[in-house]
């Protein structure tokens, strides 16, 4: 991004100015893209800059010199085709994106009112926690709905033997138990999570 500086309303100077990029972001980018994460890069920063930083993480979807007014609407046409979106944003220019996305993240560093639009704050300089949050989130839901068809299925078989009286109340009773406490131990998978 080049910047000017003026004196007596003429130009004396020009600066390049360039972010660094963060050293893990490179892969933690590639492990959301191998998980089917669509990365796009929403910028207000001018074409040429965005171009690089965006061959630089191998992402294919850019939009540079964006307003923010601009990047919501580039999100809400994602969410008008049924995508889901996370925004990962730190600018005081990200706030009206992060409070528009189904779901958003900011740093800790960031902006306070990109904080304060964020769903999530990221705390520490990496963005593995990316990768990690998509991982558990894959794997919650895996188990929410094991969970679901078990009670389901219990409950579909079990319900009408113990109204009709082929079950005894005690054994329902245990059985029940039994059923809930299944639940609980695959839903304690997720502790394990490393």
């Amino acid at each position: 991004t080049q910047v000017f500086m003026s004196c007596d309303n003429s130009a004396v100077a020009w600066f390049e100015v360039e972010d660094t990029l963060r050293p893990d972001a490179a892969a933690t980018l590639q492990s959301l893209q191998a998980r089917g994460v669509r990365l796009a890069l929403l910028s207000g920063d001018q074409e040429a800059a965005v171009e690089k930083i965006a061959a630089a993480l191998g992402i294919d979807e850019f939009h540079a010199a964006c307003s923010p007014q601009q990047k919501l609407a580039i999100i809400e046409a994602a969410q008008a085709r049924g995508e889901r979106v996370v925004m990962v944003g730190d600018g005081i220019n990200d706030a009206p994106v992060l409070a528009g996305a189904d779901t958003s993240i900011a740093p800790a560093h960031g902006a306070t009112l990109a904080q304060t639009s964020a769903d999530v704050i990221m705390l520490g300089d990496s963005l593995a926690p990316l990768t990690t949050a998509v991982v558990m989130s894959t794997r919650t839901m895996r188990i929410v709905r094991q969970n679901l068809t078990w009670a389901i299925v219990y409950n579909t078989l079990a319900l009408p033997l113990a109204a009709l009286g082929y079950v005894p109340p005690w054994l329902a009773a245990i059985g029940m138990s039994a059923s809930s406490l299944i639940v609980v131990l695959n839903a304690l998978r997720l502790s394990r999570f490393e």
